[in-house]
């Protein structure tokens, strides 16, 4: 007889969180078709329909919420085990630091930044472009900080056995290539993008795939996705022939492209800071979160028209400035 697993009782709980089987995919990374043979193999292990599916999405049936009720406890439990585990088994370790991100420009700085200020540890970096993969990351102990986008779909039971300070709250550029009729003064409204082929990154690397396509939406258009690619020099040339894409309101093309701000600032996204709350690395929170702030600070200026940006918006970087100020810098 087939056994329940806990990855079974992560793919549940996500189809609850999302209402959708198709959300619940992209959250766990994998397709919509496994997905759902996934969850009638539960089912038949269960004994009944965990969810009744309709035209308003997934709802848990009464069996699904006892489920459910069991699985946070469980997974709960597991998770305070691995973490327990993992600081016994690395306690003869404690000059090791883990850094994973996602894709962001600050990464550089922050490994300077971290030698300069905490030379006695070991940095090593691992970079994961899909940011809920990065969380699991953190909560099983592979990586001891992760800096990370706010992504869409994001539940508070991804952060539960983390302490989540927020970075900051920057605007999301158009990656666009210089002299490209879309631009005016430096900016783009996003309605003369309705024409353009899009690229963005595949689907389950995508932090804010729900809020282009709502800002697109009311702007009057679906935004044709030609290309998916995490790769910037491929997408330079996509840029280079037309295409448009989503830009870090840091980065600093190459000559002929350009990352401008699209008018009214329609997508914006918060980057996150997050550690084990009750990991051995804890008491050095503050000195390391000090090094991002410092990274994250130095990457302003790479583009002039964020720092306009950055200049006439102080309360998106609130808690940046204050722990900025305390430090001296």
């Amino acid at each position: 007889m087939a056994e329940l697993e806990l990855r079974h009782l992560r793919a549940v709980r996500a189809v609850a969180a999302t209402g959708s089987v198709s959300k619940a995919s992209t959250l766990l990374g994998i397709s919509q078709p496994a997905l759902t043979a996934q969850l009638k193999r539960i089912e038949k292990i269960l004994g009944g329909e965990l969810f009744e599916r309709g035209p308003h999405g997934s709802r848990p049936t009464p069996l699904g919420g006892f489920v459910l009720n069991r699985a946070d406890a469980l997974l709960a439990d597991m998770q305070s085990l691995v973490v327990s585990a993992r600081q016994h088994g690395e306690a003869a370790k404690p000059s090791m630091l883990r850094v994973g991100y996602v894709p962001l420009l600050m990464i550089g700085g922050l490994i300077d930044q971290l030698h300069q200020r905490l030379s006695t540890l070991d940095v090593q970096t691992w970079g994961e472009p899909a940011a809920v993969m990065l969380l699991k990351l953190l909560s099983t102990g592979r990586v001891d900080v992760a800096l990370l986008e706010r992504f869409d779909g994001m539940e508070a039971h991804h952060y539960d056995g983390l302490t989540v300070r927020q970075l900051a709250t920057e605007p999301i550029f158009v990656g666009i290539a210089e002299g490209h009729p879309a631009i005016h003064e430096d900016t783009v409204d996003l309605r003369d993008l309705a024409d353009c082929d899009w690229i963005l990154p595949p689907p389950h690397e995508n932090a804010v795939r729900n809020r282009l396509q709502a800002v697109c939406a009311a702007a009057g258009f679906t935004p044709r996705v030609r290309h998916y690619t995490s790769e910037a020099g491929t997408a330079g040339t996509l840029i280079a022939q037309g295409a448009v894409c989503l830009a870090q309101a840091a980065s600093a093309p190459p000559h002929g492209l350009r990352a401008l701000p699209l008018r009214e600032d329609p997508i914006q996204t918060s980057l996150l800071f997050a550690m084990r709350a009750n990991d051995a690395l804890l008491p050095l929170m503050d000195q390391v979160f000090l090094c991002v702030a410092l990274a994250y600070r130095s990457t302003v200026d790479r583009n002039p028209l964020f720092r306009e940006w950055w200049d006439a918006h102080p309360e998106a970087h609130a808690e940046l400035d204050a722990v900025l100020a305390d430090a001296g810098v």
